[in-house]
């Protein structure tokens, strides 16, 4: 049973040293499972056997809320101006809605697995369902990654704004020790955040209602306000920096929307994820691409782009314009929606996490979900503990690069992963599949070129080396549609297959390549490092849990023979969709020629080996 495999593996993975080193002995042998591609009912059976389930409290209000009050932070108030003044001018807002579609487009890709999948962990479960399990390992790693960066990053700026709002200096609530500036302002934030996320998932998300509720009220003052005041000559010239400085400028501001993607870590929570999952996280991208869409173009009409200042663009525009009383309303509005980032920033990446332990490539305690409250505790305690000295002690700004790097990556990872789960047939041999595996290495390397190529850019010669690579793009999505049939056909599906993944994965490949290559060099180690962990902790507590847990045991049988269905009863999957009570009067058949069968049972908090029913 899932608690007698909870003791017995306690938080380590393993039932003692020597059972480790047993294991670490098998090292060359299963490294094999790098390419191993877990199946749906292999992850709910190990859902199931983690113990109590996440409660089901969201629906697709909640999502959009919670995907709002993730994006809309602190972060825009500035960006915007630094945007309009060094790459794009007025045209800041073009560039807005170019890095809002390409934000839509990896949404749409996200809803159909968040739909199909309805799971937590988000990215991490796509990848493992599609790529395998090391390809998941890497991605969901530096998912954590970016979180934990991203959330000390916006929490440290919390102290500055709050000091604006009541007229102090920025560094008011702080002070330096040595080469460090001390910020403990941050850290009760995020504590503040942890506690409430700790004890009700619900609250949560009611308390990010009430105050994305009033960031959004207050946005509604400031574009009222700076509407009043704007005058349409501002916006001449309207492309002061070119064509080029439309696209440099959605690159600099597509990061303004990072954090729909955190949202869809929340699937297994949702009501109704057919419905939810997709209303909520498309809804709420382009909410906010309107709310950006707005903003940029108040800015630039009330301030002639020129003119503003980078380091607090809407603060000083008031002032400019004879509103001083307008500052105080930016640094409320920053307040907010630092504290709405931080919060469904450690949701999202505590659910991540959970969903590593699950699968024991992470230490399963971490997957263990509260049984009182319906919370993933450890796991939420775990990012808060990572995310402290971080916000407390440094300011980050040399690996902010890598966080964007990561993000994109894994947007375009998914982008293809969609592609993959569509026309690439598992349990099939690699003959079988080879048409599409080079369909999509053609697709993949023809993205790549053409944003290589951008980077580079410095004449008709790259001009036209970008059409020839954009064709090929597109001549590679028409071969897709024609020759690779479709073999998963969700209720719910991204519109526009194979074109839409296509795009986004172009877009995002476009994107990273406006980043400094220090960026990937540190990515590049993070990735080295992450192997190295993989190698000798991951691989051995999964192959660990398999060969001695009983969900592992149904893995192994689906890894080898496919999925089992016992012809009196549902699959595992929609085993998961029913109450406890209905649960607990099913069976799967044999497995592997055994003489007993595997029952799902929530009431019994796992997977327990009982005697097959007789009629």
């Amino acid at each position: 049973m899932a608690a007698t495999t909870s003791r017995r593996y306690g938080w380590s993975g393993f039932a003692c040293t020597k059972d480790y080193l047993q294991s670490l002995a098998q090292t060359p042998k299963l490294l094999s499972r790098a390419g191993y591609v877990r199946d749906p009912e292999t992850q709910m059976a190990d859902k199931a056997a983690a113990g109590t389930e996440l409660s089901k409290c969201l629906n697709w209000f909640h999502v959009m809320m919670l995907g709002t009050g993730m994006i809309v932070g602190a972060g825009v108030f500035v960006s915007t101006g630094v945007a309009a003044q060094e790459q794009a001018g007025p045209a800041i807002v073009i560039s807005f809605i170019v890095a809002g579609i390409s934000a839509l487009l990896s949404a749409l890709c996200y809803s159909e697995f968040a739909t199909q999948y309805p799971l937590a962990g988000g990215a991490y479960n796509y990848i493992s369902l599609t790529m395998g399990e090391l390809a998941a390992w890497l991605i969901v790693t530096t998912l954590v990654l970016q979180y934990i960066l991203a959330n000390a990053a916006v929490a440290r700026a919390f102290s500055a704004y709050f000091a604006a709002m009541i007229g102090k200096e920025p560094g008011f609530f702080t002070f330096p020790y040595q080469d460090m500036t001390v910020d403990f302002m941050a850290a009760a934030v995020i504590i503040a955040c942890c506690l409430l996320l700790c004890f009700s998932t619900a609250g949560g998300s009611w308390f990010n209602i009430v105050v994305t509720g009033s960031q959004l009220l207050v946005i509604a003052i400031i574009l009222i306000a700076g509407f009043i005041k704007a005058d349409r000559a501002n916006l001449s010239p309207f492309l002061p920096f070119g064509v080029q400085g439309i696209f440099n400028g959605a690159s600099f501001v597509f990061f303004s929307f990072i954090g729909f993607d955190c949202v869809s870590t929340l699937a297994e929570e949702v009501k109704n994820p057919a419905v939810d999952m997709p209303v909520g996280i498309v809804g709420c991208i382009t909410f906010v691409g309107i709310i950006y869409t707005l903003m940029s173009l108040c800015l630039v009409m009330m301030v002639p782009y020129h003119s503003l200042d980078p380091a607090a663009s809407f603060a000083t525009a008031f002032t400019q314009v004879g509103l001083p009383w307008g500052r105080y309303l930016v640094a409320l509005g920053a307040v907010l929606g630092i504290v709405t980032g931080v919060l469904v920033g450690v949701m999202g990446v505590a659910r991540i996490v959970t969903s590593m332990g699950r699968t024991h490539l992470f230490f399963p305690l971490f997957g263990k979900v509260n049984e009182r409250f319906g919370t993933p505790i450890w796991a939420t305690l775990f990012v808060t503990v990572a995310t402290l000295p971080l916000c407390i002690l440094t300011d980050l700004p040399a690996l902010i690069d890598m966080v964007s790097a990561g993000t994109l990556m894994v947007f375009g990872v998914v982008a293809l992963a969609l592609i993959w789960k569509r026309i690439v047939r598992p349990k099939h041999s690699f003959a079988d599949n080879a048409k599409p595996y080079a369909m999509m290495a053609l697709l993949t390397g023809c993205c790549i070129a053409f944003a290589c190529i951008y980077g580079l850019y410095n004449g008709l010669p790259y001009i036209i080396g970008m059409a020839v690579t954009a064709g090929l793009v597109v001549i590679c999505c028409i071969a897709i549609h024609v020759m690779c049939p479709q073999y998963d056909r969700p209720s719910y599906r991204a519109p526009f297959f194979p074109y839409l993944p296509a795009a986004s994965l172009l877009l995002n490949s476009f994107l990273m390549a406006s980043l400094p290559a220090r960026s990937y060099w540190q990515l590049a180690l993070f990735f080295a490092i992450m192997i190295v962990f993989y190698v000798f902790y991951s691989i051995h507590a999964a192959h660990s849990f398999e060969k001695n847990g009983l969900t592992g045991q149904k893995a192994v049988d689906l890894e080898t023979q496919g999925p089992v269905v016992d012809a009196r009863g549902p699959s595992l999957l929609d085993l998961a969709e029913q109450s406890p009570a209905d649960v607990a009067m099913y069976s799967l058949g044999p497995l592997g020629g055994a003489s007993e069968g595997l029952r799902l049972g929530r009431t019994s908090a796992g997977v327990t080996r009982l005697p097959p029913p007789t009629l």
